[in-house]
């Protein structure tokens, strides 16, 4: 039976989980990274790992969920220039987001299967959850738009749908090929950021 940790050093462990996690996730995928593996990185065993997961993907979701915390973050500091139009400030900001994204391995190299796979292993009311956690940024989100003169003709529900259609078609920029993603992804910006303020 696994020893029981102090506050801090739950604290500093999980920490370790999620640095020496997001490593090994990205050198190695969701699928391909062992229990085993991860507690080796750490540095204590298997039973001591399930005191802090039930699952590999649930670590997995928490890394995940910290990394967008930090996107979300960037966007919402995100300047937006006043003298350009509200088009062009919106398709800028979703930009950003993209190529932000890019910034961390462990998104960039996550697949349509890899999500589905994900969806698979957590349990409902977290995947219900995570779901909160970004209507929650799209309203904030939202309000930022607002503050800066800029009037958003469509709903928080709609805006909510197409930031995730964005994600979506990421997971599947292997197979429109880097180049044809790009490309895609200039127009979609564009289109999205134009329904948001009814051009």
């Amino acid at each position: 039976m696994p020893k029981a940790f102090s506050e801090q050093e739950r604290e500093t462990l999980r920490e370790q989980f999620r640095a020496k996690g997001q490593k090994l996730f990205e050198k190695h995928g969701l699928r391909k990274t062992s229990v085993d593996e991860l507690t080796e990185a750490v540095g204590v065993s298997k039973g001591a790992f399930y005191l802090f997961y039930e699952s590999k993907e649930e670590l997995f979701l928490e890394i995940l969920e910290q990394i967008e915390k930090e996107i979300q973050t960037s966007i919402l500091d995100f300047a937006i220039k006043p003298k350009t139009n509200a088009r062009q400030n919106l398709k800028a900001l979703l930009k950003n987001f993209l190529v932000t994204w890019d910034d961390y391995p462990l998104l960039k190299d996550f697949s349509k299967s890899d999500f589905d796979y994900l969806v698979r292993k957590i349990p409902v009311e977290r995947a219900m959850k995570h779901a909160s956690n970004d209507t929650e940024f799209t309203n904030e989100l939202i309000k930022k738009i607002k503050r800066e003169g800029i009037a958003v003709t469509a709903s928080p529900r709609q805006i909510n749908s197409l930031i995730k259609s964005l994600f979506f078609i990421g997971l599947r920029r292997d197979d429109l090929g880097e180049e044809a993603y790009e490309e895609s992804m200039a127009v979609l910006t564009d289109l999205v950021a134009g329904y948001i303020v009814g051009e």
